[in-house]
């Protein structure tokens, strides 16, 4: 049985390094990233593959807004942050796969 999609939130780095950042927890993800767009994927994989500039900007389209948004990188990189709003669980992409970001903060209100 395939997975169903749902929409997760993607939040890129400000100032991307392209590492992971074993320090970022939820409640400094306000100073380190920038909310980019929500899609609609399966799971955590699926969001990253549709994240690529090859498949969500093929032409550059969306190089204006992401310079607008005062970020730097159009693909998904290791350090950018998928919210799954199902799960209300922050996961940030790591060298291979994700890893679950802590909270030190209350919750997300939204």
């Amino acid at each position: 049985m395939a997975n169903q999609a749902r929409r997760f939130e993607v939040l890129y780095r400000r100032e991307p390094t392209f590492l992971p950042d074993p320090t970022l927890t939820v409640g400094r993800l306000r100073e380190t990233h920038k909310p980019l767009c929500l899609v609609i994927a399966t799971d955590l994989d699926d969001v990253f593959r549709k994240m690529q500039g090859e498949f969500w900007s093929p032409r550059g389209e969306m190089r204006p807004v992401i310079e607008r948004l005062g970020l730097h990188h159009t693909s998904m990189s290791v350090g950018d942050v998928v919210y799954d709003p199902g799960l209300d669980r922050y996961f940030e992409v790591d060298v291979v796969g994700f890893r679950e970001i802590g909270r030190d903060a209350p919750e997300r209100t939204t």
